[in-house]
């Protein structure tokens, strides 16, 4: 990355993509690297740099979007421009995550938020909605997060703060509706600090079963344990490390 610009990471797996700007509205660089191949590209430049906050892929597919903004992104690696789509009036995609190449979003319709396949075309997204709608209150809404376990699509909820307590829902396919479990099948999830990173299964001694693990600001990562409601944070030290340490990121070489 360039140094003196402000860097965003996202990642999955071992493939991670950077943003660098120089401001808000000037042209950002996003570019996608696999840190154990090498492999490496840069996309194009985005017409609207701001609407581009939150980055996922799928194989070449890049998709970047803004949260709560009607206009997504799309283009295959070796492509010469972004394809612009626009979700109906009133759709909001909130986030984004793909499970063996269908891409779903969670989205929010002012009141509330459900679950859509999002197929995109030339010129908007078709959304298919699943599953019952989420209704959250005007004040004190939790975050959300979409993940995966075993390509199984998962919700994360944020339902207390300081500290931190998270319930997980599943989309049971008979019934349509989101229930909520209280375990991982020993497996444990990984978020980067707005989207998530990946799963480790119950095969990795170093990992402990059953938690959800967070990034935050000035170097900070998390741990909250489902089968004991258990929250702990942690700060990566480091020489030179200041409080203006920016997130860090996930890399799980395992999953790849």
């Amino acid at each position: 990355t360039r140094l003196g610009r402000p860097t965003k990471f996202h990642s999955f797996g071992c493939r991670v993509s950077t943003q660098d700007r120089a401001g808000y509205d000037t042209c950002r660089e996003l570019r996608i690297r696999h840190l154990l191949t090498g492999e490496r590209a840069r996309l194009p430049d985005l017409p609207r740099p701001r609407d581009s906050e939150e980055v996922v892929f799928s194989g070449d597919l890049v998709v970047t979007f803004r949260k709560c903004c009607c206009v997504l992104y799309y283009c295959h690696i070796g492509d010469d421009h972004w394809q612009a789509v626009y979700c109906d009036v009133g759709h909001l995609p909130y986030d984004l995550m793909f499970v063996k190449g269908t891409l779903y979003a969670l989205i929010y319709n002012y009141s509330h938020y459900r679950l859509a396949v999002v197929k995109l075309g030339k010129n908007s997204a078709v959304l298919s909605f699943l599953g019952d709608k989420l209704s959250v209150p005007e004040v004190n809404c939790p975050r959300f997060w979409l993940a995966e376990r075993r390509r199984e699509l998962l919700l994360i909820v944020e339902v207390e703060f300081d500290p931190c307590v998270y319930h997980v829902f599943y989309l049971h396919s008979g019934k349509k509706k989101w229930e909520r479990t209280t375990s991982l099948g020993g497996c444990s999830l990984f978020f980067n600090l707005h989207e998530f990173a990946g799963c480790l299964g119950p095969d990795h001694p170093a990992v402990r079963r059953d938690c959800l693990y967070f990034t935050g600001c000035s170097g900070k990562w998390s741990e909250y344990s489902l089968a004991d409601g258990s929250y702990h944070e942690f700060v990566i030290d480091h020489p030179g490390r200041t409080e203006d340490y920016g997130s860090p990121v996930w890399v799980l070489p395992s999953i790849c």
